[in-house]
């Protein structure tokens, strides 16, 4: 639609004229005024004279729908066999990376559930499952992720019992486990593995053997990991070697 074409060029050059827009899109400016207007009342762009920018909103989503879109049909079958886990009753965290959010959409007639994240989108789409619990952990947007890091209230995570964590990484190596490129992520997943009676990892074959900035958890603390079929054999002995649970989907 006319609507995605300008939030795309907005996302390759951050703003665009009206006049520019009308001869893309090969319609009168007024048309256009009438396009950005409606984007901006639906929180993707802020209109300027003559023309618009992309708002913070904006470049949040569009950060989250490309992560999103990475190995998607994988992270769609990581997650369909990690909801299998859940039961009614439980409390489950949910971390804010794009292959947990997954879970979200699984989860929606799910009932007597609570469900505590870090994560903006994950918490938004739960918010539409009358039969879940939304506990927002709440703390600094970090804007790359669309997640919050540094609790404000680190002894809340310590009292909380959780029955089972669902974790992702950037990277995973055998020597330092799970990592992030962040070590507020990191401190944050590590923090809700802690209180959980079982951890979760879901990591998709490419991102083994990428070594990132902060380990999150290592090897051995990890109850099970479910990964795909694609997963070097390598890795597959050694986890279990470790003791590890793998599941290939």
């Amino acid at each position: 639609t006319r609507r995605d074409l300008i939030i795309e060029v907005l996302h390759e050059q951050d703003s665009v004229t009206v006049a520019d827009l009308s001869k893309r899109l090969g319609v009168t400016e007024v048309t256009t005024r009438k396009d950005l207007q409606l984007l901006e009342e639906q929180g993707y762009l802020t209109r300027v004279r003559g023309g618009a920018v992309m708002s913070g909103r904006g470049q949040l989503e569009l950060r989250f729908a490309a992560r999103q879109q990475l190995h998607l049909d994988v992270k769609r079958r990581l997650a369909a066999r990690a909801v299998r886990y859940i039961e009614p009753g439980q409390t489950i965290f949910l971390d804010g990376s794009s292959t947990v959010f997954q879970m979200t959409r699984l989860l929606r007639d799910q009932q007597n559930l609570t469900v505590l994240t870090n994560g903006l989108y994950a918490a938004l789409e739960l918010s539409f499952a009358p039969g879940i619990i939304t506990i927002v952990v709440g703390g600094i947007l970090r804007r790359h992720t669309s997640s919050l890091v540094d609790v404000l209230n680190p002894n809340l995570l310590r009292r909380l019992h959780v029955d089972i964590a669902f974790l992702s990484c950037r990277g995973f190596t055998m020597s330092n486990g799970m990592m992030e490129s962040d070590l507020r992520e990191a401190q944050i997943k590590r923090s809700m593995a802690m209180a959980a009676q079982r951890t979760i990892a879901l990591v998709d074959h490419s991102k083994f053997g990428e070594p990132v900035t902060a380990s999150s958890l290592l090897p051995e603390e990890i109850d099970a990991v479910i990964s795909n079929t694609a997963l070097d054999q390598e890795y597959r002995e050694k986890l279990v070697a470790e003791g590890t649970e793998l599941e290939l989907v």
